[in-house]
């Protein structure tokens, strides 16, 4: 093992210092992450009392959430993040053309923050009336508490 002698502070310090001891942390909040699993299916829960159950442990679902348009696979109508049973996080809801039809924060199943709420399934033809639309349809509600 080769050492060299720091002249700022006079002490040893070993060349190869091997894994740096902040791995285990890192290692943790990776796994911590990848335990949601990909998004489970809104159909897939079970409701009760207004909160969305895992219906294998019939508790509160934590994680992402997805619904598509009824008879069309693939063609998503919602995405969502929930976490202990109620809508938390992101929330999309899709037009069946793909345009967003809503898009906001959601904190304790309420919206909050800035939202868009477009109620035209197809998007302008010009420019300016699709930004014209766009400021249109944003919708203020109350500040969403900080995380």
């Amino acid at each position: 093992m080769a050492a060299r002698r720091s002249r700022a502070r006079g002490r040893v310090r070993r060349a190869d210092r091997g894994p740096r001891r902040g791995w285990p942390v890192a290692l943790a909040l990776l796994l911590l992450a990848g335990c949601q699993g990909p998004p489970r299916e809104l159909t897939e829960l079970v409701v009760q009392d207004s909160t969305y159950l895992d219906p294998e442990t019939m508790l509160p679902f934590s994680g992402r959430v997805f619904r598509d348009f009824p008879g069309e696979d693939g063609v998503p109508q919602l995405e969502a993040v929930m976490r202990d049973g109620t809508w938390e996080g992101e929330l999309t809801v899709f037009h069946e053309t793909g345009r967003i039809r809503y898009q906001g924060e959601m904190s304790g199943g309420a919206r909050c923050g800035a939202w868009i709420e477009n109620e035209n399934p197809t998007e302008p033809e010009s420019v300016y009336e699709a930004i014209k639309e766009d400021l249109e349809s944003l919708v203020m509600y109350a500040d969403c508490p900080q995380r």
